[in-house]
């Protein structure tokens, strides 16, 4: 089991500080998290995504098609027939509406145990927090259906 944590920021570079805390106390052992990407908007709408992962764990691609559909869904509240059976529709509509221009949202994959430390400390990086639970069978219906 799974946690899609997304936090949005008015700034869009203020994701990107984030990601770098969170990879600092991952380098001191003080937290972990499975993948993550930060998405920002630029001034005419544009999205912009950068994702981070361990490319010597699983197959990247995997992860690469797994984001492109959180992301199809999430951020664009589209794309996905299936959105709305793997989110529910208020956590799409409230991280589609966070997301403006010139602003930036982090996006997290936590698995347990590392849920509440992770979160807690996300909570506390003054963005609008948004989560849901991801299943593992939800991430392999996205993945499938993103092939």
């Amino acid at each position: 089991m799974s946690q899609l944590i997304v936090v949005a920021f008015d700034d869009k570079h203020r994701a990107d500080e984030v990601l770098l805390h969170l990879l600092k106390l991952e380098q001191a052992h003080l937290s972990a998290f499975h993948d993550a990407v930060v998405v920002t908007k630029n001034a005419e709408g544009k999205v912009r995504v950068k994702a981070y992962h361990d490319l010597l764990g699983p197959i990247p691609e995997l992860s690469n098609d797994m984001w492109g559909g959180v992301i199809s869904a999430v951020v664009f509240h589209r794309s996905l027939g299936i959105a709305q059976e793997l989110f529910a529709p208020q956590f799409l509509t409230d991280v589609e509406a966070a997301l403006k221009p010139n602003n930036s949202a982090l996006m997290v994959l936590v698995q347990e145990p590392e849920i509440a430390k992770v979160e807690q400390e996300l909570a506390n990086s003054g963005g609008k927090l948004f989560s849901t639970a991801l299943p593992d069978a939800h991430q392999d219906r996205i993945q499938a259906a993103m092939r």
